[in-house]
């Protein structure tokens, strides 16, 4: 069966690339490239761990921007060619799942 392949946005790509660029491992403040309300918490960070373009080399989670990050294979294939292969996440049986509101709450 194919792997799926998922293209990497603009952004993850110049983060990538700043990685790959370097000659030693960067911390996440390094990382952020771009000082918005997206990059302001360092969720992108740990979203890039979790989808295993970066490891942590040192550092935590709680702290992503003093945690220092290095390329895995699949992040330096993504750095190159500005996509990479992703396994899909199946719900596992058993686990409920919610559905999304829209709109406000009462």
């Amino acid at each position: 069966m194919p792997v799926p392949v998922r293209p990497t946005s603009h952004f993850t790509w110049q983060v990538l690339r700043t990685a790959k660029r370097s000659k030693k491992a960067l911390n996440g403040r390094a990382l952020r490239l771009v000082p918005t309300r997206n990059t302001k918490d360092g969720t992108f960070l740990t979203a890039l761990v979790a989808d295993g373009l970066l490891e942590r080399a040192t550092g935590s989670e709680a702290d992503p921007f003093e945690a220092t990050y290095t390329l895995t294979e699949k992040g330096k294939f993504a750095a190159e060619y500005g996509e990479y292969e992703f396994d899909l996440k199946r719900p596992e049986p058993g686990a409920a799942q919610s559905t999304p509101t829209r709109g406000r709450t009462r």
